[in-house]
């Protein structure tokens, strides 16, 4: 119930904030949640499955499909990141949200030092509805992806510093350029003088192109996911006695952050 409520909660205030001005440093916040969000789905599911409460053949589709979930978030908030300066801040209300999941995700699925094992996930928490759960956080996080997705495009608040809209801008172009769109041929996106004093200014189309893509990335590996989801249930029989956990675990759980610790489109971006 704590990780449900706590899950809610986090949903409505990323849309409440993403609606109301947002800054890059509040698409960073969004992007990595969500991306631990999509590591803590595997691991439950992956714990649920083991022990026999939740379909392993449809878990073993789906894992992988979570895991370009997860990654494409992580790209999302690292381009995201490029555009964020020592003067950036995160609306606080979407902070404390962030901070209500995080402590909700280790009380339901991490130990002292890292993940939890499937036995001890399931003495803290009810496994299969949990997974039911977070499978339709995925869902609704695919409007999530489009707002961001809405922002990187049309935003007109974006700003960056001049040396990464100049490295962004030149590398988008170029892939336009090489794809047939002749209008960002011979542009100056900077001044010297903007380099030289890494001034923050408007971000330019072509410096975008790479914050919509990421975000595509992400909304079409998410449906993907929720296709592959699509036939989910728990499983009819009881669960195996002493399950172990010994089923693989993905990769997006074993190498990405573990939640004690703290935690238009053009062509493919540079």
């Amino acid at each position: 119930m704590r990780l449900e409520a706590a899950l809610a909660a986090w949903e409505l205030q990323a849309h409440r904030t993403l609606a109301n001005q947002p800054g890059a440093a509040d698409l960073v916040r969004v992007a990595r949640v969500q991306a631990l969000l999509t590591t803590t789905t595997v691991v439950v599911s992956e714990a649920a499955a083991g022990r026999g409460e939740i379909d392993a053949g449809v878990i073993d589709r789906v894992t992988p499909a979570l895991e370009s979930v997860q990654l494409a978030w992580s790209r999302s908030a690292r381009r995201w990141a490029e555009l964020t300066t020592p003067a950036s801040r995160t609306d606080p209300a979407l902070v404390e949200a962030a901070s209500q999941l995080r402590a909700a995700i280790r009380a339901a699925a991490a130990n002292q030092t890292s993940w939890a094992t499937p036995d001890e996930i399931a003495a803290w928490i009810d496994l299969p509805a949990t997974v039911m759960t977070l499978h339709r956080s995925l869902v609704d996080s695919v409007e999530l992806t489009n707002v961001a997705r809405e922002i990187a495009a049309d935003h007109p608040g974006l700003a960056a510093p001049a040396r990464i809209i100049a490295m962004r801008a030149q590398g988008e172009a170029e892939v336009a350029i090489e794809q047939g769109e002749t209008r960002f041929e011979g542009v100056r996106w900077v001044t010297p003088q903007q380099i030289a004093a890494n001034q923050v200014i408007p971000l330019p189309e072509p410096a975008r192109r790479g914050l919509v893509n990421a975000a595509t990335d992400v909304a079409e590996a998410t449906n993907q996911a929720v296709a592959a989801a699509a036939h989910l249930k728990p499983t009819e029989h009881k669960p195996r006695a002493g399950g172990d956990g010994a089923r693989r675990v993905g990769r997006a759980a074993t190498d990405r952050e573990i939640p004690i610790r703290h935690p238009n489109r053009g062509g493919r971006s540079r």
